[in-house]
């Protein structure tokens, strides 16, 4: 297993342990300039912008863990390409939406320097969680 993989996966698991195990997840693997590029929301670029971004979304959804149903991966040196559904709960344990991802990875250093997540908006439009 490339280190990109196993990088990417134990990355993924620590966003069960709720909105702290998230933002250790991006302090552990993304570098301090890291971009990240989602749909239908606005780019950040830099690790403390993302990380304002993710507590900024756990306060407006309302959410307290994440589950990450891992679909597909394909990992290359220096890529991971992973299908996954991000499935987000709140405080009851209660979902709160499951939206299908397909995220691309850029790594160097052992570190994610570019971050593509595309998804279908419509989960999150359909719980108001994107205006």
């Amino acid at each position: 297993m490339l280190d990109e993989e196993r990088h990417t996966r134990d990355m993924i698991a620590l966003w069960e342990s709720g909105v702290d195990g998230i933002v250790d997840a991006f302090k552990r693997y993304c570098a301090p300039d890291v971009k990240w590029i989602n749909t239908g929301i606005p780019s950040v670029e830099g690790l403390e912008a993302c990380i304002e971004l993710l507590t900024a979304q756990a306060q407006a959804w309302k959410f307290s863990s994440t589950r990450v149903d891992v679909r597909s991966l394909l990992a290359t040196p220096g890529l991971v390409m992973v299908e996954r559904i991000d499935r987000v709960f709140d405080a009851d344990g209660e979902e709160i939406f499951a939206a299908p991802v397909v995220g691309v990875l850029e790594w160097a250093d052992g570190k994610i320097t570019q971050w593509r997540d595309y998804f279908d908006p419509g989960p999150l439009l359909a719980v108001g969680q994107l205006d």
